[in-house]
């Protein structure tokens, strides 16, 4: 965007069509569907994304409830950031607590807001669609 209010979505220079950066993938944790969460983040390994994905009823990840919500990170290309590198195989946040699992929409931990605050990362989430939870990483560790 020249003007950061005016925006068009990325076309394939091929077939101009609007190219699609993430997809659900079957038998994963992110079967049913993906959607960002927090703002990406430009990394000297590239820009990252976290974002929320949702398991589906069928060919999913056994592993988890049918529609659990939880959270993976997509890595792009710098260059070309529509390009995916590489992303979780693996969710890295999911309902496990009581909170999470029990609300307004069951089985749902779904990533919003981050902030890099004393030397520390914190990730809030919304859990079971009906509190806000936090979540803390400390590179030191």
């Amino acid at each position: 965007s020249p003007d950061m209010i005016t925006w068009h979505p990325v076309e394939s220079e091929e077939s101009k069509k609007r190219i699609s950066v993430l997809h659900p993938r079957p038998g994963m944790f992110d079967s049913r569907l993906v959607e960002p969460g927090p703002y990406a983040l430009y990394r000297d390994e590239g820009i990252v994304l976290i974002y929320n994905a949702s398991n589906a009823a069928n060919f999913n990840d056994p592993g988890l409830p049918q529609f659990t919500y939880a959270a993976g990170q997509a890595l792009f290309d710098k260059e070309k950031p529509f390009k995916l590198i590489d992303r979780t195989n693996d969710y890295f946040i999911y309902p496990d607590k009581e909170y999470e699992k029990v609300g307004e929409v069951n089985e749902v931990c779904f990533v919003e807001g981050l902030v890099y605050f004393k030397e520390k990362w914190f990730l809030y989430y919304g859990t079971a669609d009906s509190k806000i939870a936090v979540a803390v990483y400390d590179p030191a560790k």
